[in-house]
């Protein structure tokens, strides 16, 4: 059975699961999405179309309707799992609730999804010996008055606490700067947040390192730029996808790798974690300083992955999660992914709209100077812009042809290009964007 927020992402698992060997699934998604979905002939299909105003809202209404099915959709699922041994490949956020009382492979113990907390993760570095920003936790009162001890010229960052459920893309972050923004982002993170994280803003990419937790081994990959961008007089930051193109200096990667080596194995001995995590943080002049940890499988883990044949790494994931007493070869996987993901890169700049759409709309794109524009007949595009149906209204992707785009620089410029390109184009009501600065160089 798979059961996630987006049928149309559920089609690649329920090939790989057809390509095993197993017989005919079930399929629930919370809303349709962009691309193709099971077909008839694979999958028996339950579309619940769950409608949400942001991100996190549709991530979080998604995993309400899947643990509160309908009657009739539960009645459906149990004529076509009459003995009740199905399992369930669920979402990458999954709280590990069972879904129509059949269980969630891969499920994440409490004291591994805690982590994602970022009022807590401060200890964890220090407990790993991961040098850090520094921070304070305080109540959402008390926000303003504590911030100026942190500001190191550049203003604050604010983080939530997890009392509404984890939350990523930048959802429950603010960067404040001026008296106003403490208004309103402290008024903001009072509906949902008992407490937050104040941290210096930090100039520089944002980037992420992603590793993988084995009894014996920790995988170590390369930095993902994120595509975390800025809008200017405004304290919110916008959440893009990720890429493959930035490289950081030699030394910055190494010391990135020894750091997810170093929390892997902190994990490993403190929750007995098991599987794939992602370090979130800042290449600063400095250096990398983490702000977060996602215990879980990480989006850009697709990313750096992408194009390698015969490699399910998220069903992978979940059987090591398992425990599962599998040939797993650790450091030959480790040896694969990075001679792929050094070798050919990727990269996606996706945002959410409020702008309905009830079809998928394609445009090739060219990107000229510092701007882009649609690619005439017989030309080579350097970009593909998709837009089409969500939980919100539409989504965007715009997926970054690997050959036309440079390796070494941030790929955020380009990104945040092509979100304006296609918010002219379609009126999504993204308004401006910039991108992070690089100051660490290469």
């Amino acid at each position: 059975m798979v059961a996630m927020d987006v049928l149309a992402g559920t089609t690649r698992t329920v090939n790989l699961l057809e390509e095993f060997g197993a017989k005919r699934s079930f399929v629930i998604g919370t809303s349709r999405g962009v691309g193709r979905i099971p077909t008839d002939e694979q999958a028996e299909v339950a579309l619940l179309d769950v409608r949400a105003t942001s991100l996190m809202a549709g991530i979080r209404k998604a995993e309400h309707a899947l643990n509160n099915l309908s009657a009739e959709t539960i009645a459906r699922v149990d004529a076509w799992d009459p003995d009740h041994t199905a399992q369930v490949i669920s979402t990458i956020f999954s709280g590990g609730k069972p879904i129509a009382g059949r269980r969630i492979l891969g499920a994440r113990p409490l004291s591994w999804q805690a982590l994602e907390d970022k009022t807590v993760i401060d200890a964890l570095w220090d407990a790993a010996g991961v040098a850090r920003a520094p921070y304070r936790v305080v109540r959402i009162a008390d926000l303003a008055q504590a911030a100026p001890e942190l500001d190191q010229g550049l203003g604050t960052v604010w983080a939530g606490d997890s009392r509404a459920g984890f939350h990523g893309a930048a959802t429950y972050l603010r960067w404040v700067r001026t008296p106003e923004d403490a208004i309103a982002a402290a008024a903001f993170l009072a509906d949902d947040c008992d407490t937050a994280r104040i941290m210096p803003f930090m100039e520089g990419i944002p980037c992420s390192i992603h590793g993988i937790v084995f009894p014996d081994y920790v995988v170590a990959l390369r930095p993902c730029e994120m595509l975390v961008l800025r809008r200017p007089g405004d304290s919110r930051l916008t959440y893009a996808k990720a890429a493959t193109f930035w490289d950081p200096q030699d030394v910055d990667a190494s010391q990135m790798r020894a750091i997810a080596r170093r929390v892997g194995e902190h994990l490993r001995a403190s929750v007995g974690y098991r599987g794939a995590f992602t370090l979130d943080g800042i290449m600063t002049v400095d250096g990398f300083r983490p702000t977060e940890l996602n215990p879980r499988f990480g989006a850009a883990l697709g990313v750096l992955t992408k194009g390698i044949p015969n490699l399910p790494l998220n069903l992978l994931n979940q059987l090591i999660v398992e425990g599962h007493d599998l040939d797993f070869r650790p450091q030959a996987l480790e040896q694969l992914i990075l001679g792929h993901a050094n070798i050919r890169r990727f990269g996606v700049a996706s945002a959410m709209s409020t702008t309905g759409v009830t079809e998928t709309l394609e445009v090739d794109g060219v990107f000229e100077g510092d701007v882009w524009r649609e690619a005439h007949s017989g030309e080579e595009r350097d970009g593909q812009f998709i837009l089409g149906p969500s939980a919100m209204g539409s989504y965007l992707m715009v997926v970054l042809e690997p050959d036309r785009t440079p390796v070494g620089p941030s790929v955020a410029p380009r990104s945040a290009a092509a979100l304006a390109f296609a918010d002219e184009r379609w009126s999504l009501g993204l308004g401006p964007l910039e991108p992070a600065k690089e100051v660490r160089g290469r």
